[in-house]
């Protein structure tokens, strides 16, 4: 038995090497932009001080309480999100916000790993090599990076090795890693709403239980979707209501006032797509991401209920394509679409992992079982799902090393090869450049071509004294630049949402040149006092720009 594992393993590192090598890539360059973000006191945003409270509170076993949005919140009433309580262990051996970036990074790198195994199952190394690094920095991913921590990091494996096992045909793979989602923010139940219809439609001719089954999956997407926003957001959200209704009701803030800027009026359906245009660059990007030939996949209409509330929101960031995290979920998306075109070009319509015996063995698999190592015949580990046989959701079974497609075996027995496979294993390559062409053009407009600028901030040295300068423990108020690292170890609220408070914070922390002042200079001390009538407060330091100010009274 160990002379046979020992035999694998060349199997294992044929058919894992190339896609592993580009996620290991993908994901060491997003944490080098991370670390240089972190260092130059880039801030995009007070969401990563919101999020690093709420994992801190599940590293202790605790409801995500955050102060940052007003004392007492329960996140979970803003966003559902639980999924994020996963993260709480690896919080509570690293409790700093920096272990939020690099585990978004290294979730969007793991994404690499089945995309680019089954490219390279279908056009080869090469093709893992292009498909991979393609996707792995994809206008998606890198604006997320860059927007620092989000939720929807966690959507992104799971729907790349969902549409992956999509494209193999192994649905009960699918629907396990697509089930997820609905834990990681509640509009991705419509996400699987659309995923259920897609399996359904793709398994139309293939008997009737196995198109019911992925339409109870469709109702579970849609069914989980209601219950989240009617029920349990409204449940644990301070104004009772769902915080990001596009209906009017409701407002981000969590305020049941002011709501009606999410939709004044009905806007006609030119008025979603086209305005702003920024929209129709939006769509474009995400239509090259598929290679233009994917957005024939079924798969390619997972995007539209993503799609549809950013374009039908009134915050002009939902429109944008280069920049914030909102198209992150896009790109597996597009990606698996354009996977699954080009394997029925290439297969002649059996889905990768399917039926042709050719898809999925290599020469490096034959020699590895020649010499003792996977047994070509071995069957695949099944399960049923309305009665239906599908491959089991455990792995990538249907396949192991760079593809031997149809062209590269002999269909007629007489040593030649088919002009119709090579035809369209061309057509394939062809797709497949059409992402790699716009992530080119589109570059100097992406996050990652500014990781040479980012340099670490003068003011470095100055940021740490004043966090030193604030004891463990202690009640803080503060703007964004220092909001996360505040975090470990304080109870930390931003300027502005402490009027609840029943005592007024111990400590105020300003950097006057924060976006959050609009430039003008801000004296802590001054503006504590300010804030909180009846209460006296005292700096205890400033140093270029940084000003902390602690109560006396």
């Amino acid at each position: 038995m160990r002379r046979a594992s020992r035999a694998r393993i060349p199997g294992i590192v044929s058919a894992w090497g190339v896609p592993a090598a580009v996620a290991l890539a993908v994901g060491t360059l997003y944490v080098c932009y991370s670390l240089a973000q972190w260092r130059a006191l880039v801030v995009p945003s007070w969401d990563l001080g919101i999020f690093t409270e709420a994992i801190q509170a599940y590293s202790r076993f605790e409801a995500p309480i955050v102060p940052i949005k007003s004392p007492g919140y329960n996140l979970l009433g803003d966003h559902f999100h639980p999924i994020l309580a996963l993260l709480g262990p690896v919080y509570r051996i690293f409790p700093s916000a920096l272990t939020l970036l690099v585990a978004q990074d290294v979730l969007l790198a793991v994404s690499v790993l089945p995309i680019a195994r089954l490219a390279q199952r279908l056009l080869g190394r090469g093709g893992a090599l292009l498909v991979g690094i393609t996707y792995g920095l994809g206008w998606g991913l890198q604006g997320a990076v860059a927007a620092q921590f989000h939720e929807v990091c966690c959507a992104v494996p799971l729907l790349a090795f969902g549409g992956v096992a999509f494209v193999e045909r192994r649905w009960g793979a699918c629907m396990a890693w697509l089930a997820p989602l609905v834990l990681v923010k509640e509009d991705l139940g419509l996400t699987v709403f659309v995923a259920g219809l897609a399996m359904a439609w793709r398994r139309r001719g293939h008997g009737r239980p196995g198109v019911l089954c992925s339409l109870a999956y469709a109702l579970f997407g849609i069914v989980a979707f209601v219950v989240t926003v009617k029920v349990l957001l409204p449940a644990v959200n301070p104004a009772g209501t769902w915080a990001y209704s596009l209906d009017g009701s409701a407002t981000g803030a969590g305020t049941s006032t002011g709501g009606a800027t999410a939709a004044r009026s009905l806007p006609s359906v030119w008025g979603i797509l086209a305005d702003p245009p920024v929209k129709l660059v939006t769509l474009l990007v995400a239509a090259a991401g598929a290679g233009l030939a994917g957005m024939s996949s079924p798969w390619f209409a997972l995007a539209a209920p993503t799609l549809a509330w950013r374009f039908a929101g009134s915050v002009d960031t939902y429109y944008v394509w280069d920049s914030w995290h909102y198209n992150a979920v896009l790109v597996p998306i597009a990606a698996c679409a354009l996977l699954d075109v080009m394997s029925r070009w290439i297969t002649g319509g059996h889905e990768a992992g399917s039926a042709d015996p050719h898809l999925g063995k290599s020469r490096a698999d034959e020699e590895a079982a020649r010499d003792g190592g996977d047994d070509p015949d071995a069957p695949a580990s099944r399960t049923r799902c309305g009665g239906v046989d599908v491959a089991d959701a455990a792995g990538l079974e249907g396949g192991r090393a760079g593809a031997r497609t149809p062209d590269e075996a002999d269909p007629g027995g007489d040593g030649t090869v088919s002009s119709f496979g090579v035809s369209w294993r061309r057509a394939a390559w062809v797709a497949a450049l059409v992402p790699t062409v716009s992530l080119a053009l589109t570059w100097t407009s992406l996050p990652l071509s500014q990781l040479p600028s980012l340099r670490e901030s003068p003011r470095m040295s100055a940021a740490e004294e004043a966090i030193a300068a604030v004891p463990d423990g202690v009640s803080v108020e503060t703007d964004t630049t220092l909001l996360a690292r505040l975090v470990p170890r304080r109870e930390v609220y931003w300027v502005g949402t402490t009027q609840a408070m029943e005592e007024p914070p111990q400590y105020v922390v300003i950097d006057d040149r924060s976006y959050a002042w609009g430039g003008a200079s801000v004296d802590a001390q001054a503006w504590a006092a300010a804030a909180h009538p009846g209460h006296t407060y005292e700096t205890v330091y400033f140093k270029q720009g940084f000003r902390v100010a602690r109560r006396t009274s």
